[in-house]
């Protein structure tokens, strides 16, 4: 008897937590729609901003950035100094 007893508060405590999530859920619809299309407006300016910014024409090949060449520097690898073994100090 005990045991059915928990068995029915158990389920009325699962079909409680059931509907609050059901009615928490419809009564933050409006807020996630709205999240929503704050992201629809959000993606539509990014893609405008995409279509402004890559329609820049190419910079010509004979422009002077591209004739003007930077200078190379030789980097030359200096030895580490090396450390006496100890069968040579032997």
């Amino acid at each position: 008897m005990v045991g059915m007893l928990a068995s029915l508060i158990i389920a009325g405590i699962g079909i409680g937590a059931l509907a609050a999530m059901i009615m928490t859920a419809r009564s933050q619809y409006a807020s996630v729609a709205r999240l929503i299309a704050d992201s629809r407006g959000l993606a539509q300016d990014r893609e405008f901003l995409v279509r402004m910014t890559s329609d820049a024409h190419p910079a010509s090949p004979l422009s002077f950035a591209r004739l003007r060449r930077i200078p190379q520097r030789s980097v030359k690898r200096v030895a580490e100094p090396r450390v006496p073994s100890q069968r040579v100090a032997a």
